[in-house]
């Protein structure tokens, strides 16, 4: 069966190959729909429920709010945020928990992370004189279970790492390295950025035993600036704001002030709510299929894939990944400037990939390389797909010579 149908984006694009998914995913019609309808026949801001589509708004928030939390194995709605993106959900956490840090303490990070979960804590640790530390991976790019107590000690505070790289596409078993870190400091707050995994893998924040879960909409389907920020209750209640306004407060004097219950203290100003509906609609359409059947499917994928890769010249094409099981594949042309070929294979195949550094400037120090073609999987994309990438790949060795 092929979910194309679902996606509109390939009415208007019928010839393209699109393994961009890690970057953004497409979008299906409901989603869409339900962006324009509430833009159209709602229109409404939330708070004040006076007038009928006002309550519509609210009632479109409230039960987007819970559905996410049933989404991530989370009862209380409360414990579920709204912001801009993943990058504005850990920003939130990293400032907004300033104030239980002091010099000395350490932070523990993965080498491997996006520069939103790298850059934030780099800015904070500089502001307070912590220590950053870093965990020792795998050669497939996964943290090393064995290594662990090498980096975690009393003075640990924070730790915070993706389920999986946007680079090198490798699962980090949250549940099993928690437990780790939890035998050595249990008081250690675990931060983790789903962004990667959260359309792929299921998400159960209370069995992963974790502190703080950040992931944005427009990586599984649904629309683009939207993000979701999870917090154990307590942390809520001791995190502050990053930004004051409109909607977080219930009291303002001219010398006194009070913010509004959580959730609602931590999102100031007015809600992406368009957005917020079309969340809903992503979140229906990927329980209706099931995370387990599009992780068993995007699994047989990237398993085709490999399979395919036999026919290439291992001389003229190195991948860094394949090992992962996960829906992303990281190589290189030999001889040939990723950015350059990246281009060559959209003009020549219609295939369009990400190249560069993927906002992961610190992988270059353990790939040893400084940019990268990477190629990304959906729900949408089929073996024909990827067939015809590898095709494209194998395509004689001219398009070299173009390109040399």
């Amino acid at each position: 069966m092929s979910y194309k149908e679902n996606f509109p984006y390939f009415k208007y694009n019928k010839e393209e190959i699109y393994l961009d998914t890690a970057a953004t995913s497409l979008k299906p019609k409901s989603v869409l729909d339900a962006e324009y309808e509430y833009n159209v026949k709602i229109a409404a801001n939330t708070h004040n429920t006076l007038f009928n589509n006002a309550y519509k708004a609210n009632q479109i928030l409230e039960e987007t709010r819970k559905l996410t939390g049933f989404f991530i194995g989370v009862e209380n709605k409360e414990e579920i945020i709204f912001t801009s993106g993943a990058t504005h959900s850990i920003n939130q956490i990293v400032f907004g928990m300033q104030k239980t840090l002091s010099q000395g303490d350490e932070i523990v990070l993965n080498e491997l992370e996006h520069s939103s979960n790298l850059l934030p804590w780099m800015v904070l640790a500089e502001k307070l004189g912590l220590a950053i530390k870093y965990f020792k991976l795998k050669d497939e790019g996964t943290i090393d279970i064995n290594h662990i107590k090498d980096v975690i000690n009393e003075k640990t505070k924070f730790v915070s790492f993706a389920s999986v790289s946007n680079t090198y596409g490798g699962w980090n078993d949250v549940k099993t390295i928690v437990k780790n870190i939890r035998q050595i400091n249990k008081n250690v707050k675990v931060v983790v950025d789903s962004a990667q995994s959260i359309a792929h893998i299921k998400t159960d924040v209370i069995d992963w035993d974790i502190d703080f879960l950040a992931f944005s909409a427009h990586k599984m389907y649904g629309p683009f600036g939207l993000g979701i920020l999870w917090a154990k209750k307590d942390w809520l209640e001791i995190m502050d704001p990053i930004f004051y306004g409109g909607g977080n407060n219930s009291k303002i004097l001219k010398n006194e002030y009070s913010l509004a219950k959580i959730p609602y203290k931590f999102e100031a100003g007015t809600l992406n709510l368009s957005a917020i509906a079309g969340f809903k609609e992503a979140l229906n359409f990927i329980n209706k299929i099931s995370i387990e059947k599009i992780n068993t499917y995007e699994s047989m994928l990237k398993k085709y894939f490999v399979k395919l890769t036999k026919t290439l010249d291992p001389n003229k094409i190195k991948f860094y990944n394949l090992e992962s099981n996960q829906p992303i594949v990281l190589f290189n042309v030999n001889k040939v400037n990723a950015q350059d070929f990246g281009i060559f294979l959209n003009k020549k195949y219609n295939i369009s990939v990400r190249v560069g550094k993927h906002c992961a400037r610190l992988a270059k120090d353990f790939s040893a390389v400084d940019s990268t073609i990477r190629a990304s999987f959906g729900i949408y994309t089929t073996k024909k797909d990827l067939k015809y990438f590898i095709e494209a790949l194998n395509d004689s060795d001219a398009w070299i010579d173009e390109l040399i």
